[in-house]
């Protein structure tokens, strides 16, 4: 069985989430990109909606330079591995001070949650350098768990339920929601190429979290079934030049 990350072994839920975040990049977000020939080494990366940003250190520990961005009011140690901003990526002031400055933008489970995707992709695309990447992952919202009832349901039991979506709390992931079609649609717009795909019957996040192994979604090409079918889906965008 795969190896859990317990609640029951840390003191405080700020200090188990951010050892989660940094396993779930050192297990399975940093092998996905060097799976895929692209290097952390001396990078310079940009980790947008970061969170606690456990993730955005286990990627620092390898980049050149590393920054999280993201508009909660989280407690960041400034202890020089990473520079935090507390920012909105969908501002044009914050778009324009991060212009032309990284190799690779990672969007975990963000875009989901954003309204103005056309805006924030374009933003996404003026931060990279020539050559650059994006790397995006997030739960189709047709999935089982897409409501993200998990979390915004803390405190119910409903939040063990699947296909939860139409719960009223959960109104405002319906709004913005993001399925794979759409997903795809949106790159292709954007002119930002796929260059790999994984999507997941179980995702990674529930090795870590419940200690089930993390499994692959056999049939990827298949529409209307992966949307309801695929918990978690990853992808690798490329960008080569300015327009």
């Amino acid at each position: 069985m795969p190896t859990r990350v317990r609640r029951d072994d840390f003191e405080t839920w700020a200090a188990y989430y951010v050892h989660y975040q940094r396993e779930l990049a050192r297990r399975h977000l940093i092998p996905f990109l060097e799976a895929n020939d692209v290097s952390i080494k001396g990078a310079a990366i940009l980790d947008v909606g970061c969170g606690d940003g456990g993730a955005t250190r286990e990627f620092a520990r390898a980049a050149g330079r590393c920054v999280g961005l993201d508009i909660g009011d989280f407690p960041w140690a400034d202890d020089g591995e990473v520079e935090f901003r507390r920012a909105d990526i969908l501002d044009g002031n914050v778009a324009a001070s991060l212009e032309g400055q990284f190799d690779l933008v990672l969007l975990r489970d963000v875009i989901e949650h954003i309204p103005d995707k056309e805006k924030m992709v374009r933003h996404l695309k003026a931060a990279l350098r020539g050559g650059g990447f994006v790397f995006v992952t997030f739960p189709p919202y047709y999935s089982a768990f897409g409501g993200h009832q998990q979390v915004e349901l803390t405190g119910s039991r409903l939040r063990y339920l699947p296909y939860m979506h139409a719960h009223p709390r959960l109104r405002h992931i319906a709004r913005t929601r993001m399925t794979i079609g759409a997903f795809e649609r949106l790159a292709r717009r954007s002119g930002l190429a796929i260059r790999a795909r994984r999507l997941f019957a179980l995702r990674p996040s529930f090795e870590l979290r419940y200690g089930v192994p993390t499994l692959g979604f056999a049939c990827p090409w298949l529409p209307g079934v992966r949307e309801v079918l695929c918990t978690g889906a990853y992808y690798l965008l490329e960008w080569q030049e300015h327009e």
